[in-house]
C-alpha cells in the first residue's frame, strides 16, 4: 500500500481511504477488506445491473420513452437544464425519491438478474411447515439455503409471465409502488429478494439502488441511446452466477449512443 502513495494518478477514492486510516488510526487490513468489498459490488453486481438496466430500456421502446419522460420531467422540476457549455447537472438525493417508474424498471431489472443464495444456520431443532401443508423436521446444526429467484422471482403465480421484462410491474394504476402480490390468494410478503430478507439484508442496499438510479438517470440525461440491432435478442445467463447475486450476460452487445445536446 506505501507504494501506491508515490504513484501518478492516485484514485481519490484509495488515496482518502489511506488518509482515513491514518488519522483515525484503522488497521491497514480492515481499510483492504473494505476497499475489496466496494469493489467486489461495484463489479460483481452493480455494473451487471446497470448493464441489464440499460439493454431492458433500449430494447422496450415503451420502457424508455416512460422512463425518459419522467427523468426530462424530474430534471425540469428541480429548475435544471442539458447545457451546450458542458455545465454539468447537480443530481440531487430528493430527485431521485421521485422516480417511481425508473424504481420499478431497476426492481424489475434486479427480480430477472439477480439470483442469491440465502443460507441460514439451524440454532435449534425446528419443524418446517410448508403452504402445502407438509412438514420438516430439521436438526440442529444444519444449513439451509432459500433460492428465491426461482421460488419467488420466476413463480408465474407471482409473477405472471415472470420472464418478460415489465417496467411497470412493480406499480400501481395510479402509479404509486406496487407492494400487493399473492400466491393461492394470500399475500406474500417476499415477493422480491434481490437484497435478500430479514434481519441479514443486504445493509447497503441503498447505496448500491442508488448508485444504479445515479448512473441511469444521468446516462439517459446525456445520451440518446439505442441496439445497433432493433432485434436483437436477450443475452445467455452465466448460470455459474446463480448463487453469487447479480447474473452477467455471456456476451457483449451493440448499440449506438450520441450527445442530446
Amino acid at each position: 500500500m506505501q507504494k501506491m502513495k508515490i504513484k501518478d494518478n492516485i484514485s481519490r477514492w484509495v488515496w482518502d481511504m489511506q488518509q482515513g486510516r491514518q488519522e483515525l488510526g484503522i488497521k491497514e487490513s480492515m481499510i483492504d477488506r473494505y476497499m475489496l468489498v466496494l469493489l467486489w459490488v461495484s463489479q460483481g453486481n452493480t455494473g451487471p445491473s446497470a448493464f441489464w438496466l440499460l439493454f431492458f430500456l433500449m430494447k422496450h421502446p415503451e420502457a424508455m420513452a416512460a422512463v425518459r419522460e419522467e427523468v426530462n420531467r424530474v430534471l425540469k422540476e428541480s429548475g435544471q437544464e442539458v447545457r451546450r457549455d458542458g455545465h454539468l447537472i447537480n443530481l440531487t438525493c430528493d430527485m431521485l425519491m421521485k422516480t417511481p417508474i425508473l424504481d420499478s424498471a431497476v426492481e424489475e431489472t434486479l427480480r430477472l438478474t439477480a439470483a442469491p443464495l440465502l443460507v441460514r444456520s439451524v440454532l435449534q431443532d425446528m419443524t418446517l411447515k410448508m403452504a402445502n401443508g407438509c412438514e420438516y423436521r430439521i436438526p440442529k446444526g444444519d444449513r439451509m439455503a432459500v433460492f428465491p429467484y426461482s421460488a419467488v422471482h420466476l413463480n408465474p403465480e407471482i409473477h405472471p409471465d415472470p420472464h418478460s421484462f415489465k417496467y411497470d410491474r412493480f406499480l400501481n394504476p395510479d402509479g404509486s409502488k406496487k407492494t400487493d402480490f399473492y400466491k393461492d390468494g394470500k399475500n406474500v410478503k417476499y415477493y422480491s429478494m434481490p437484497w435478500g430478507a430479514g434481519v441479514s439484508m443486504c445493509p447497503g442496499r441503498f447505496f448500491a439502488n442508488n448508485e444504479l438510479k445515479q448512473f441511469v438517470f444521468l446516462m439517459l440525461v446525456y445520451f440518446d441511446l439505442e441496439l445497433k440491432n432493433p432485434d436483437e435478442k436477450t443475452p445467455r445467463y452465466d448460470v455459474s452466477r446463480l448463487g453469487f447475486g447479480a447474473l452477467h450476460p455471456v456476451r457483449d452487445i451493440q448499440f449506438r449512443y450520441s450527445l442530446r445536446f
